[in-house]
């Protein structure tokens, strides 16, 4: 015979969960800030680095023209002092003179490639300092940048365990009203708890309808034994509004927030450049807050109810 289980332990292993996602998200903000810090500083100084880079690498295009130029000249004196030697007057003359204008165009390809020499040298001097605080910068920034993926992936896996916790509680609680209410047979099967959740798309709203079927349900099955007496004029029932208030603030949390924590911290858009990036992350924290807060508020209240299936199992017929 099927019993009505108390699911307060798995509730109360919800909430703890809620908790460490909770810590581990404000502790990814802390991180993200962190990485902000650095990574605000690499792009006051792109600008700066990247100008200094183009104009070093622009004053190397004549020092590569006047290496090719000397080699050439060079290789041509050689081959010009190299020649046999001239037999007429006239040859010789003309060998000399194109060894001299040779050696004279040599000797200004040299110099003006010592001159580039030097100018790179003035460059160098200060392009050198720029790229190594460059290079320190993007190494600082890279570093607070995995520090913060690392916190987010562990968050995001907390958050997805936490997941498997509520719909689980949410499983048995569906199976509590399958084992006294013939009637949730046309309902949500229990199963559907787990797809509700992990399903995407589908995940937009079937958690919150499958969450309030059960709380309605029930609320349903203790006033028809009469284990709650309800005075329906003057009852207040805001169990709809809370479990409106708790989805909306998570998918803000999950979709909206993480959207502009993206284009706030690694686009560098408009709410890179005009937002406060600061208020945004205390922003998510308080959102994330409230939401855990709600949900906890919703999870203890349902539990009352599964305190009073437990209590009064007698009351019912268990299906077999």
């Amino acid at each position: 015979m099927k019993k009505i289980t108390d699911n307060s332990l798995l509730s109360k292993i919800t909430m703890l969960a809620n908790v460490v996602v909770l810590l581990f998200f404000i502790l990814t903000m802390v991180f993200l800030m962190n990485f902000d810090k650095t990574n605000l500083k690499v792009v006051e100084e792109r600008d700066t680095y990247e100008k200094a880079y183009e104009g070093y690498v622009m004053a190397q295009h004549p020092l590569k023209q006047d290496s090719a130029e000397v080699a050439y000249y060079t290789a041509k004196l050689d081959s010009l002092q190299h020649q046999a030697v001239a037999k007429t007057k006239d040859e010789k003359s003309a060998l000399a003179d194109a060894i001299s204008t040779t050696k004279n165009t040599l000797k200004e390809k040299t110099d003006l490639m010592a001159e580039h020499k030097e100018e790179i040298k003035d460059l160098e001097a200060i392009y050198n300092p720029l790229k190594a605080k460059w290079d320190d910068l993007n190494a600082a920034n890279d570093k607070t940048k995995s520090k913060f993926w690392v916190m987010a992936i562990i968050t995001i896996v907390l958050f997805l365990l936490k997941t498997l916790c509520f719909a689980h509680w949410n499983a048995k609680n569906s199976k509590n009203l399958h084992a006294i209410a013939s009637w949730m047979d046309k309902g949500m099967p229990s199963w559907l708890s787990y797809v509700a959740w992990f399903v995407p798309v589908y995940n937009l709203l079937k958690p919150l309808s499958f969450f309030k079927e059960i709380w309605e349900e029930t609320d349903y099955v203790l006033e028809d034994k009469a284990i709650v007496t309800v005075q329906k004029d003057k009852l207040v029932d805001n169990s709809g509004l809370y479990m409106g208030i708790w989805w909306a603030l998570l998918l803000i949390s999950v979709w909206v927030m993480n959207f502009i924590l993206y284009k706030t911290f690694f686009a560098e858009g408009p709410l890179f450049v005009k937002s406060n990036h600061s208020a945004i992350a205390i922003a998510a924290i308080v959102i994330m807050i409230i939401c855990m807060l709600v949900e906890t508020y919703l999870i203890i209240s349902y539990n009352k109810k599964n305190k009073m299936l437990v209590d009064n199992e007698d009351k019912f017929e268990i299906a077999e």
